[in-house]
């Protein structure tokens, strides 16, 4: 049988061991809960005889079902809708064993809402209709569909089981994506509401934005683009940066294309999209992709080899801040992509472009120290969100910004010298060319005579997903909520 027929969850630890547990479970924070209501009936399982009993003690926090005394880890197990004499059901399936309960349709419904999150089902296209392509990405391509019981409008991330299991460390990639963003339930942070599986691709059901990417959004609203909404903008970002960072998770890919606007009509309603390049942050700097990001936007420390925390992603963030007061990258002069790559490296930035466009003092202020180079003295998300230019802003000193943003890193002319290269996951055996950017000795920085080469990875696409043919129109309107190019860096040093 071919392996893609396999569940690539099935070494998950919930699912090889009895699904009761004893005592309560460990967790630090409550991320998601759900209380049984004494206004409604109780939820109910069957005993040895089929009769329904009543559980009014069960309750669900974060990925466990909880009794008093006991209580299950709900990580990938099987979800199954069923019905009992009439009665709505769901069963929860491990690998020996499962649970049934039951209860009235509203409150089953609820209590699906919840599990199906932290769960695995089959037949995702008897819950869904696919409507159109909106997004199509080296790793995954994006639709949006409908949910069929009630018409609501999401985005599901379809991967091949096959293109997974073939790359090196593709199935713990993906497992760590979805832990990720099991975890997350934050108004600025895209949410995973469903995961489904079958014998060739693996689901995840996340929202449906409709904005278009930051950069889209601000070239058609250039007119009315001042700081104030730059400030708005940075302020929403930050504190979603600060929940991530609370919950020790490092997203390493800020940048405008994964910067979604929920709504075409709210300027400053944004969300973080896209997680996979995203790790749990640890002290011992061990990361299943250790150095990773996109050029132009990863911070310094990460180019150059050194231990790194969260701060990777406020400098990230003082990139897209740079950008949204000036209309330009950071960084000196550069004519191609090694320069731009050396300039990055080195941290080189060119702050009299702030000057130059009239932003204001507090502005240039923040935006120096999100691009801190020595990462001690950057600031965190919590740190920035307290600077002046949002506890104190000065309204006169907005001004309408004549910013021209390209998207673009590189002009035209040089587009074909622009590192082109895939999230990690998605490396084909390893084959890349090597491009040396920069030679140089700088005793100030304590660097001396090293090459840094950068890895060019060929773009890739997955083999089409057969869908009807009246639905598989691509919408060019709509931001790709899969980034096209990712940098990973290698690093050779020479003697």
């Amino acid at each position: 049988m071919d392996s893609s027929s396999f569940s690539i969850f099935n070494q998950n630890s919930s699912k090889m061991k009895l699904m009761w547990h004893q005592g309560q479970p460990n967790y630090q924070q409550i991320e998601h809960q759900l209380q049984q209501s004494q206004n409604e009936n109780p939820i109910l399982i069957k005993d040895e005889i089929d009769q329904l009993i009543e559980r009014p003690q069960y309750r669900l926090v974060n990925q466990f079902l909880v009794a008093n005394n006991c209580y299950i880890n709900l990580n990938n197990l099987r979800l199954k809708c069923i019905t009992h004499n009439n009665i709505e059901g769901l069963q929860l399936s491990g690998r020996n064993e499962f649970l049934q309960l039951f209860g009235e349709k509203k409150v089953i419904q609820k209590w699906k809402t919840h599990i199906a999150k932290y769960t695995i089902q089959r037949h995702f296209q008897k819950c869904y209709k696919i409507l159109k392509l909106i997004g199509q990405g080296t790793h995954a391509k994006v639709y949006k569909i409908q949910r069929k019981q009630d018409s609501s409008i999401f985005a599901v991330k379809i991967f091949t089981k096959e293109n997974v299991q073939q790359k090196e460390k593709g199935r713990d990639s993906l497992l760590l994506e979805i832990e990720i963003m099991r975890k997350l339930q934050h108004e600025n942070v895209i949410q995973l509401h469903e995961v489904f599986e079958d014998h060739e691709r693996i689901y995840l059901i996340i929202d449906y934005l409709q904005g278009g990417d930051l950069l889209k959004k601000i070239q058609n609203q250039l007119e009315d683009y001042t700081e104030h909404i730059a400030q708005n903008l940075m302020f929403n970002l930050l504190s979603s940066l600060k929940y991530l960072h609370q919950k020790n998770i490092i997203h390493r890919d800020i940048k405008p294309e994964n910067l979604i606007f929920r709504t075409k009509s709210n300027m400053i309603d944004i969300v973080i999209a896209d997680f996979g390049l995203s790790d749990f942050y640890n002290e011992q700097d061990i990361y299943l992709f250790q150095r990773c990001g996109t050029v132009g936007y990863v911070a310094p420390e990460i180019l150059k080899d050194q231990a790194y925390n969260h701060k990777v992603d406020i400098f990230s963030a003082g990139v897209i801040l740079f950008i949204l007061l000036t209309g330009e990258m950071p960084y000196v002069k550069y004519e191609n992509s090694e320069e731009l790559i050396a300039s990055n490296y080195f941290c080189k930035i060119d702050y009299d472009k702030l000057k130059i466009k009239n932003v204001s003092d507090q502005a240039q202020s923040l935006v120096k120290q999100l691009l801190e180079e020595n990462i001690t003295n950057r600031y965190s998300a919590e740190e920035a969100l307290l600077h002046e230019w949002f506890t104190n802003p000065k309204t006169e000193t907005f001004c309408n910004l004549p910013i021209n943003i390209v998207p673009s890193l590189i002009t035209r002319k040089n587009q074909d010298d622009i590192i082109k290269s895939s999230t990690p996951l998605w490396n084909n055996n390893e084959s890349f060319q090597d491009s040396p950017f920069l030679q140089s000795k700088n005793q100030n920085e304590g660097f001396q005579n090293e090459t840094r080469y950068f890895e060019n990875l060929m773009k890739q696409q997955f083999e089409n997903y057969e869908i009807q043919d009246d639905c598989i129109e691509e919408d060019q309107t709509l931001s790709n909520m899969v980034p096209k190019y990712h940098l990973l860096v290698r690093q050779r040093s020479f003697d």
